[in-house]
């Protein structure tokens, strides 16, 4: 398999980059370890802020946001709906 050091054009988010992710029903600050371009889907290594690297998973491209204002509006609405700070 094939890991991304990087950029790649069959990406949407880069090694290093601050993302949002999901983890259940709720979204949360992470950031990008890895890349697996060639899966199908395309993979991301994450490491969730404030977690223990325990916790650090292969997700789906699905499962990631752009960390953006609308996108924290999205988390915080779901953690308010979800009875969550």
């Amino acid at each position: 398999m094939n890991y991304s050091t990087g950029t790649d054009a069959n990406t949407l988010f880069v090694d290093g980059e601050r993302v949002l992710c999901f983890h259940g029903p709720l979204i949360y600050e992470a950031k990008v370890l890895k890349t697996k371009p060639d899966a199908t889907p395309v993979e991301y290594y994450i490491h969730y802020a404030g977690w223990s690297k325990n916790w650090d998973e292969w997700v789906p491209e699905n499962r990631v946001l752009k960390y953006n204002d609308d996108n924290v509006k999205r988390r915080q609405e779901l953690a308010r709906q979800c009875g969550e700070r």
